[in-house]
Protein backbone atom coordinates (compact mmCIF):
# COMPACT_ATOMS: atom_id res chain seq x y z
CA UNK A 1 0.00 0.00 0.00
CA UNK A 2 1.29 3.35 -0.83
CA UNK A 3 1.52 6.13 1.70
CA UNK A 4 -0.34 9.37 1.03
CA UNK A 5 2.07 11.91 -0.62
CA UNK A 6 3.52 13.81 2.14
CA UNK A 7 5.98 16.21 -0.48
CA UNK A 8 8.55 16.01 1.87
CA UNK A 9 11.84 16.38 -0.91
CA UNK A 10 14.34 13.76 -0.37
CA UNK A 11 17.85 14.01 -2.33
CA UNK A 12 19.33 10.34 -2.69
CA UNK A 13 23.26 11.23 -3.58
CA UNK A 14 25.38 8.39 -4.79
CA UNK A 15 27.61 7.52 -7.66
CA UNK A 16 25.70 4.52 -10.04
CA UNK A 17 28.09 2.13 -11.59
CA UNK A 18 27.34 -1.24 -10.20
CA UNK A 19 24.46 0.57 -7.54
CA UNK A 20 21.77 0.79 -10.30
CA UNK A 21 19.65 -1.82 -8.96
CA UNK A 22 19.92 -0.59 -5.17
CA UNK A 23 19.05 2.40 -6.26
CA UNK A 24 15.88 1.18 -7.85
CA UNK A 25 15.26 -0.39 -5.12
CA UNK A 26 15.79 2.79 -2.55
CA UNK A 27 13.85 5.09 -4.54
CA UNK A 28 10.73 2.62 -4.93
CA UNK A 29 10.51 2.46 -1.48
CA UNK A 30 11.19 6.04 0.02
CA UNK A 31 8.29 6.11 -2.81
CA UNK A 32 5.95 4.20 -0.71
CA UNK A 33 6.15 6.14 2.09
CA UNK A 34 4.93 9.31 0.10
CA UNK A 35 7.85 11.46 -0.50
CA UNK A 36 9.21 13.30 -2.75
CA UNK A 37 12.44 12.04 -3.93
CA UNK A 38 14.92 13.41 -5.52
CA UNK A 39 17.83 11.37 -7.35
CA UNK A 40 19.74 11.67 -10.68
CA UNK A 41 19.60 8.06 -11.26
CA UNK A 42 15.80 8.59 -12.37
CA UNK A 43 15.87 11.49 -13.76
CA UNK A 44 13.42 12.95 -10.78
CA UNK A 45 15.92 16.29 -10.22
CA UNK A 46 14.15 19.64 -12.00
CA UNK A 47 16.76 20.21 -14.59
CA UNK A 48 17.60 23.41 -16.39
CA UNK A 49 18.75 23.18 -19.86
CA UNK A 50 21.01 26.25 -19.45
CA UNK A 51 22.85 24.97 -16.56
CA UNK A 52 25.71 22.49 -16.12
CA UNK A 53 24.76 18.74 -14.70
CA UNK A 54 26.68 19.78 -11.74
CA UNK A 55 24.77 22.92 -10.98
CA UNK A 56 21.31 20.99 -12.03
CA UNK A 57 22.66 18.58 -9.12
CA UNK A 58 24.09 21.16 -6.71
CA UNK A 59 20.27 23.10 -7.17
CA UNK A 60 18.63 19.73 -6.65
CA UNK A 61 20.32 19.71 -3.18
CA UNK A 62 19.36 23.51 -2.72
CA UNK A 63 15.81 22.59 -3.12
CA UNK A 64 15.12 19.26 -0.89
CA UNK A 65 14.02 19.29 2.63
CA UNK A 66 16.48 15.80 3.85
CA UNK A 67 19.32 14.56 2.33
CA UNK A 68 20.65 10.87 1.33
CA UNK A 69 24.12 10.00 1.13
CA UNK A 70 25.98 7.03 0.22
CA UNK A 71 29.75 6.59 0.00
CA UNK A 72 31.30 4.04 -2.18
CA UNK A 73 34.68 2.43 -3.24
CA UNK A 74 33.34 4.19 -6.76
CA UNK A 75 34.07 7.98 -6.81
CA UNK A 76 32.09 8.85 -9.77
CA UNK A 77 32.83 9.82 -13.25
CA UNK A 78 31.29 13.19 -12.30
CA UNK A 79 34.64 14.97 -12.21
CA UNK A 80 34.87 17.78 -14.42
CA UNK A 81 38.34 19.17 -13.77
CA UNK A 82 41.88 17.32 -13.36
CA UNK A 83 42.47 16.72 -9.98
CA UNK A 84 39.08 18.17 -9.22
CA UNK A 85 35.89 16.52 -7.28
CA UNK A 86 32.91 14.57 -8.33
CA UNK A 87 29.64 15.30 -8.55
CA UNK A 88 28.41 13.48 -5.93
CA UNK A 89 31.01 14.88 -3.41
CA UNK A 90 29.85 18.72 -4.29
CA UNK A 91 26.32 17.30 -3.48
CA UNK A 92 27.41 16.40 -0.29
CA UNK A 93 29.20 19.25 0.39
CA UNK A 94 26.32 21.64 -0.30
CA UNK A 95 24.11 19.34 1.40
CA UNK A 96 26.93 19.91 4.50
CA UNK A 97 26.62 23.47 4.65
CA UNK A 98 22.88 23.49 4.35
CA UNK A 99 22.96 22.08 7.52
CA UNK A 100 19.56 20.12 6.97
CA UNK A 101 18.53 17.05 7.82
CA UNK A 102 21.25 14.12 6.39
CA UNK A 103 21.26 10.38 6.69
CA UNK A 104 24.76 8.89 4.80
CA UNK A 105 25.50 5.34 4.51
CA UNK A 106 28.91 4.03 3.97
CA UNK A 107 29.46 1.04 1.96
CA UNK A 108 31.87 -1.35 4.50
CA UNK A 109 34.90 -1.50 1.94
CA UNK A 110 35.16 2.33 2.40
CA UNK A 111 34.97 1.55 6.54
CA UNK A 112 37.64 -1.09 5.81
CA UNK A 113 39.81 0.35 3.74
CA UNK A 114 39.99 3.63 6.04
CA UNK A 115 40.48 1.37 9.43
CA UNK A 116 43.33 -0.61 7.35
CA UNK A 117 45.56 2.78 6.38
CA UNK A 118 45.01 4.39 9.62
CA UNK A 119 47.71 4.47 12.10
CA UNK A 120 49.89 2.20 9.87
CA UNK A 121 53.51 3.14 9.19
CA UNK A 122 56.49 2.63 6.46
CA UNK A 123 59.18 2.00 7.30
CA UNK A 124 62.54 3.40 6.25
CA UNK A 125 66.19 2.97 7.41
CA UNK A 126 64.69 0.65 10.00
CA UNK A 127 62.98 3.64 11.36
CA UNK A 128 59.19 3.98 11.23
CA UNK A 129 57.38 6.67 9.83
CA UNK A 130 53.73 7.12 10.30
CA UNK A 131 51.60 7.03 7.32
CA UNK A 132 49.78 10.59 5.84
CA UNK A 133 46.85 9.16 4.55
CA UNK A 134 45.94 13.16 2.88
CA UNK A 135 49.52 12.29 1.00
CA UNK A 136 48.09 8.73 -0.32
CA UNK A 137 46.16 8.83 -3.69
CA UNK A 138 44.80 6.00 -5.73
CA UNK A 139 42.27 7.09 -8.13
CA UNK A 140 40.23 6.00 -10.44
CA UNK A 141 40.79 2.44 -8.77
CA UNK A 142 38.65 -0.64 -9.93
CA UNK A 143 38.51 -1.31 -5.77
CA UNK A 144 38.40 1.59 -4.08
CA UNK A 145 39.15 5.29 -4.66
CA UNK A 146 40.61 6.99 -1.88
CA UNK A 147 38.52 10.40 -2.34
CA UNK A 148 35.55 8.22 -1.25
CA UNK A 149 37.89 7.49 2.27
CA UNK A 150 37.95 11.28 2.51
CA UNK A 151 34.03 11.68 1.41
CA UNK A 152 34.05 9.40 4.56
CA UNK A 153 35.97 11.31 6.98
CA UNK A 154 34.72 14.66 5.72
CA UNK A 155 31.38 12.98 6.71
CA UNK A 156 32.00 11.30 10.47
CA UNK A 157 33.84 15.16 11.24
CA UNK A 158 37.45 13.28 11.53
CA UNK A 159 39.29 16.69 11.79
CA UNK A 160 37.05 18.08 14.66
CA UNK A 161 38.58 17.52 18.08
CA UNK A 162 37.47 16.62 20.66
CA UNK A 163 35.54 13.62 19.16
CA UNK A 164 33.10 14.15 22.16
CA UNK A 165 31.63 17.47 20.75
CA UNK A 166 31.37 16.70 16.73
CA UNK A 167 27.28 16.26 16.63
CA UNK A 168 25.88 15.42 12.94
CA UNK A 169 29.10 12.77 12.16
CA UNK A 170 26.50 9.42 12.30
CA UNK A 171 27.65 7.21 8.96
CA UNK A 172 26.21 3.87 8.79
CA UNK A 173 27.81 0.96 7.51
CA UNK A 174 25.81 -0.92 5.08
CA UNK A 175 26.77 -4.39 3.20
CA UNK A 176 24.13 -5.52 1.25
CA UNK A 177 20.55 -4.01 0.64
CA UNK A 178 19.06 -5.54 3.13
CA UNK A 179 21.70 -3.36 5.79
CA UNK A 180 20.33 -0.35 4.15
CA UNK A 181 16.31 -1.18 4.09
CA UNK A 182 16.42 -1.61 7.43
CA UNK A 183 18.05 1.72 8.08
CA UNK A 184 16.14 3.56 5.99
CA UNK A 185 12.80 2.10 6.95
CA UNK A 186 13.61 2.90 10.15
CA UNK A 187 14.55 6.73 10.01
CA UNK A 188 11.59 7.53 7.11
CA UNK A 189 8.95 5.03 7.92
CA UNK A 190 6.81 7.79 9.61
CA UNK A 191 7.44 11.14 7.65
CA UNK A 192 5.87 13.29 10.66
CA UNK A 193 9.23 12.46 12.42
CA UNK A 194 10.79 13.54 9.41
CA UNK A 195 8.85 16.45 9.32
CA UNK A 196 10.02 17.30 13.16
CA UNK A 197 13.92 17.16 12.02
CA UNK A 198 13.31 19.47 8.96
CA UNK A 199 11.54 22.33 11.34
CA UNK A 200 14.08 21.75 14.26
CA UNK A 201 16.78 22.25 11.55
CA UNK A 202 15.10 25.75 10.84
CA UNK A 203 14.84 26.81 14.18
CA UNK A 204 10.83 26.31 14.43
CA UNK A 205 9.57 25.50 18.18
CA UNK A 206 8.84 21.75 18.01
Amino acid sequence: MVAKRNHIRVFVASTVYNFEYQLKQIYELLDSYGYDVYMSHKGTILLDSLQSNLKNCTDGVEECDVFIGFIRPDYGSGVLDKGGKSITHYEFETAFARNIPRFVLADYRVEFTRALFKDSFVIEDMTSKKIDFDKISFEDNGVMDTRCIRMYNDAIKDKEKPASKRTGNWVQPYISYDDIKMHLESQFRYPERIQKLIDKSKGFVI
